[in-house]
């Protein structure tokens, strides 16, 4: 019993203080802010679009963009809460409502260039697809960094940690490519803005194992 104590007061005596993880709320704000940065300056570099705001001011655009927000922004608070263990599951839904409110905007815009233009309001624009490529491109740091700072998901819930990481990631982003690209109409923004955030997704859901154990806990576990 006594060498049983004196072990345990050994190994007491060599364990290291472990520093909590910061807040959810707190690393959200954190990422959320970094992105930010990222996007403002992309922005700067490409120039505002002139009728920015005449296209904000339009309820289907303002509820695309806002929905889009949204989504990163819920979409990053939901990565954070699910990767820590014990943490339930359905966070992982947290970012359907204004996922379901970009969808929305999209929709009214394609009724409103329909309503307006007709049949030629679907047509196909192979030029928007510059915005998919900025999209993919401003995406990848941003979910590579919320990847790193949720590295012990790696043994808990890798897929849907990958898959909300870059789900926020390229929401931001496509909300912020809006900010310096125009010239697409709704179809457009759906096929390449939405189509190209939902590409990223589901591969992210693929390799997101493979990414926690290239970052390294996952293996080390």
């Amino acid at each position: 019993m006594s060498d049983t104590r004196a072990l345990i007061e050994q190994l007491a005596g060599r364990a290291n203080a472990v520093r909590p993880l910061p807040s959810p709320m707190k690393r959200t704000v954190a990422w959320t802010l970094g992105a930010f940065v990222l996007i403002a300056v992309m922005a700067a570099s490409y120039g505002l679009r002139p009728d920015l705001l005449a296209a904000l001011s339009q309820p289907a655009q303002a509820l695309e963009w806002t929905g889009s927000v949204l989504t990163g922004v819920f979409a990053a608070y939901a990565t954070f809460q699910i990767s820590i263990p014990g943490r339930s599951p359905s966070w992982a839904w947290l970012p359907a409502l204004p996922l379901a409110m970009w969808l929305g905007g999209i929709g009214l815009g394609c009724l409103h260039d329909f309503a307006i233009q007709g049949p030629a309001a679907f047509a196909f624009q192979t030029h928007s697809g510059e915005c998919a490529r900025a999209i993919i491109a401003m995406s990848l740091p941003l979910a590579l960094v919320m990847a790193i700072m949720v590295r012990h998901a790696g043994v808990v819930r890798p897929a849907p940690t990958a898959m909300l990481a870059v789900l926020s990631a390229a929401a931001l982003c496509s909300a912020g490519v809006s900010l310096f690209h125009s010239g697409e109409n709704a179809l457009m923004s759906l096929v390449w803005h939405f189509g190209a955030v939902t590409l990223l997704s589901l591969i992210s859901v693929l390799f997101g194992g493979k990414v926690f154990s290239w970052i390294g806990h996952a293996r080390r576990a």
